[in-house]
């Protein structure tokens, strides 16, 4: 019965990690798909978010809502996975709330475009998420040495959210000053911080997706010598 069990918890959790790496692609099609059609936005120059303004608007508004579906769902999967073997989720809460915030951001974003009256609140809820998730994706990365379920992609992990801190502080503390630049390079100086947040979802999930079969074989040896969960 026990077995049974197990079964089912990873069947269900193979398969949430299953629709978050299915959605991440159908991310970057649709986010493809948008940048073709017209008005043609520049990538270099110009923000993500103005893809969600022009007459095919709404390709990228119900792609804000699909980023927000499967960061929420990477999170609440994640959690999933701690719980499945015995570590104390807890200790990544600060870290997970960075993500949630993301997802719920991504919602939010999809209700208040980067124009007219919404412009403001738009920029404030963008602000928040490129400081709150590069920051949570580190703070995770940092302690994933803990759990030896996921010890194997702690590396790329580290290094994807160390990048993702780095473009948040270009991004954010150093191109605002640099006037020549921003108007030229803002676009593309976005994208590598979004596209770094989302790889590090991406690659972290593919690979507990791939090894999520053997997480309940022998639950004590994904955690660390010392105890720790």
């Amino acid at each position: 019965m026990a077995t049974l069990t197990d079964n089912s918890k990873r069947s269900t959790i193979r398969r949430e990690f299953l629709i978050v790496d299915a959605l991440i692609i159908l991310y970057i099609v649709l986010d493809a798909i948008v940048q073709a059609l017209p008005p043609h936005y520049s990538p270099i120059s110009q923000a993500e978010s103005l893809l969600a303004v022009g007459p095919y608007g709404y390709i990228m508004t119900v792609n804000f809502l699909n980023r927000g579906v499967f960061s929420l769902l990477f999170v609440y999967a994640i959690i999933q996975t701690f719980t499945m073997i015995g570590v104390d989720w807890r200790n990544y809460k600060l870290g997970l709330c960075g993500i949630i915030i993301w997802g719920v951001a991504a919602l939010l974003l999809a209700g208040f475009p980067a124009t007219g009256r919404t412009l403001g609140i738009h920029t404030i809820i963008a602000i928040i998420i490129f400081i709150a998730t590069p920051l949570g994706e580190l703070s995770i990365s940092l302690k994933l040495s803990r759990v030896k379920a996921l010890a194997g992609v702690r590396k790329i992990a580290l290094v994807i959210a160390g990048l993702a801190v780095l473009f948040m502080l270009f991004y954010l503390g150093v191109l605002p000053f640099l006037h020549h630049l921003k108007s030229d390079y803002s676009g593309l100086f976005e994208r590598l911080l979004i596209g770094s947040v989302i790889a590090w979802v991406g690659i972290t999930s593919t690979y507990l997706l791939r090894h999520v079969n053997s997480l309940l074989l022998k639950p004590e040896q994904f955690v660390n010598r010392s105890g720790e969960k």
